[in-house]
């Protein structure tokens, strides 16, 4: 079993670049204010760039998934449009 590590960041990633557009969108407009949001999602962009270069790893995770895996990220993925939603 190869596990769902690489799914799991890439869903990760998803979020993190959801949460940035849902709060640079909040005001219907692009402007220097945004760049607050932008300055604190910097860091987080390595650990995104890796998810991304990490998709081929990740397919191959799904692959290899059974019913308890899939159950797991169901629930994790469920937890990070929480974190969307109330971002």
């Amino acid at each position: 079993m190869i596990g769902t590590e690489k799914i799991e960041a890439i869903a990760e990633s998803l979020k993190e670049i959801a949460i940035l557009i849902k709060k640079i969108s909040a005001d219907k407009k692009v402007d220097i204010q945004d760049l607050a949001h932008l300055v604190a999602f910097l860091p987080k962009i390595d650990n995104i760039i890796v998810s991304i270069k990490d998709i081929g790893q990740a397919v191959e995770e799904g692959k290899d998934i059974d019913v308890a895996e899939i159950v797991d990220l169901i629930q994790k993925i469920h937890s990070k449009l929480k974190e969307v939603e109330q971002a």
